[in-house]
């Protein structure tokens, strides 16, 4: 459990930036005292004096490998596959390698440039009486700017933030394809349950026709019972039709995601997976440490921070130092002879006097820039909160909607099983059996959803906290290694 409480984690990375403009979060901050009543009382922490949205448990939601909690072996083969191959993995790693080389290139200022030179020539006369002469030069230049002010310090460090704020990035977008990839794993299994249930649901419609038929064959009823039967089979077909092509289509979807050509050659397992208990969702103040989104925006604010603190030190004088030696001859050996050595010092001084006021356009530029950054922030922030209490009050509310359509299946099926018997001996007409079959199918098809829902809000809780392993960033020595390679089209088929 940290100590720090939203309000000073905000305060922090927001008021005590270099060139930071104040902005008022304090509503930000969730509510101490306002407890909503359809959820558990959050707990007072001793220790922090926060209020948590649930008890607290030895292993909260935001550590753990929660792919692994659905006990999927499938999802798990299929989130490490897409880890590796998903498109937006793999550009999000190579913005990261791009970023990761410009803080490098940033941090090189705070270091002298050396160059060096060589140089070599023959000159010929016409006249064939006067030989040749041959030259030689050797020199090489130091230049090194005094960070007086700790302009180029500031430099190099806003390239580290925005580099971090990059390996942020990198772990949003693996979070976002593990979530993305989880959620469309369970919508093929709700696809293939509701294809199976339409079969089932014709095969139950051509039993109803079957028996109207023969019941039209002895003359117990119409026509149109046998046309609404006839309809009814139809009508089914026609759902049973649309079920395969949404299974396809989603097959499609997840093999995209898997970097694989999309030939619907998935297949799904038969069932849902059983939801994991809820082990605790921490505190609020663990979302500032842990959502990749907060964590980039928060350092690209502290990086636009030095950049105004740098655009106002370029309002000041630099000082330079420069040197260089050379050494030069008719020969080879002579490059190396202190007698021809020739070496300079210099040192210089330079201060903008009139730029037609670029300089503070640039300042007041930067400025903006900032203010920009921090309101997206609050609303980044504000969002990160909504979507963790839309997960959280989810979960009691739909698990109370499984609970009750579970209730309404069972009831359903008895009475279709009761109106099929008492059709069967001419007790009940086929307008009753047709509403009650339509009831069961409906209700059927609700309760798979109502399942799958409850996985996928699990999924999106799991992202609103900040994704656990799948949201943590890499270090520096197990960043991926981009690679400069053509897509071959071939290896897809």
């Amino acid at each position: 459990m940290h100590s720090r409480t939203t309000i000073l984690i905000l305060s922090v990375s927001l008021l005590s930036l270099p060139g930071c403009a104040s902005l008022d979060l304090s509503g930000i901050q969730p509510s101490k005292t306002e407890i909503r009543a359809d959820l558990p009382t959050p707990a007072q922490n001793p220790d922090t004096n926060t209020q948590t949205w649930v008890e607290n448990a030895p292993q909260r939601m935001p550590t753990t490998d929660w792919v692994a909690g659905f006990n999927d072996p499938v999802l798990d083969g299929l989130v490490n596959e897409a880890m590796r191959a998903n498109t937006n993995v793999r550009l999000a790693a190579a913005r990261l390698a791009a970023a990761e080389a410009s803080a490098k290139a940033a941090r090189s200022g705070l270091y002298p440039s050396i160059n060096g030179t060589g140089r070599a020539s023959r000159t010929e006369s016409a006249n064939s009486a006067v030989p040749g002469n041959n030259s030689f030069s050797l020199g090489g230049t130091v230049s090194w700017e005094v960070d007086m002010w700790g302009r180029v310090r500031d430099t190099a460090n806003s390239g580290d933030l925005e580099a971090a704020a990059s390996n942020a990035d990198y772990a949003g977008t693996r979070l976002s394809i593990a979530g993305a990839t989880t959620q469309t794993w369970f919508n093929l299994i709700e696809a293939r349950l509701q294809r199976d249930l339409a079969k089932r649901n014709v095969a139950t419609q051509e039993r109803a026709l079957r028996l109207t038929k023969r019941r039209f064959d002895g003359g117990v009823s119409g026509s149109s019972d046998y046309r609404l039967a006839r309809s009814a089979l139809a009508n089914s077909e026609a759902t049973l039709a649309f079920r395969l092509q949404n299974e396809l289509a989603i097959s499609r979807q997840l093999e995209t995601l898997l970097r694989r050509y999309p030939k619907a050659e998935l297949a799904a397992r038969d069932d849902l997976p059983t939801l994991p208990p809820l082990m605790g969702a921490g505190t609020p103040d663990e979302i500032f440490l842990r959502r990749p989104d907060l964590l980039a925006a928060e350092r690209r604010m502290a990086a636009q921070g030095l950049r105004i603190d740098i655009s106002k030190k370029n309002l000041l004088p630099r000082l330079s130092l420069d040197a260089s030696a050379s050494s030069g001859g008719g020969s080879l050996t002579r490059l190396f002879s202190l007698e021809s050595l020739v070496a300079s010092v210099a040192g210089g001084l330079t201060a903008p006097i009139f730029r037609g006021g670029a300089l503070r356009a640039d300042v007041a530029r930067n400025e903006a820039v900032l203010v920009q950054l921090l309101e997206s922030y609050a609303d980044t922030t504000l969002t990160a909160y909504r979507e963790v209490e839309n997960a959280l009050d989810a979960e009691t509310h739909l698990a109370e909607r499984e609970r009750a359509l579970s209730v309404s299946l069972g009831e359903a099926k008895k009475a279709e099983e009761r109106l099929e018997q008492r059709f069967s001996e001419g007790l009940a007409s086929i307008l009753q059996l047709l509403d009650s079959q339509t009831r069961r199918n409906n209700t059927e098809g609700q309760y798979i959803s109502a399942r799958k829902e409850r996985l996928a809000n699990r999924v999106r809780l799991h992202l609103a906290l900040g994704g656990g392993v799948y949201g943590a960033e890499q270090t520096r020595e197990k960043l991926p290694k981009p690679e400069l390679k053509l897509l071959d089209l071939a290896s897809l088929n």
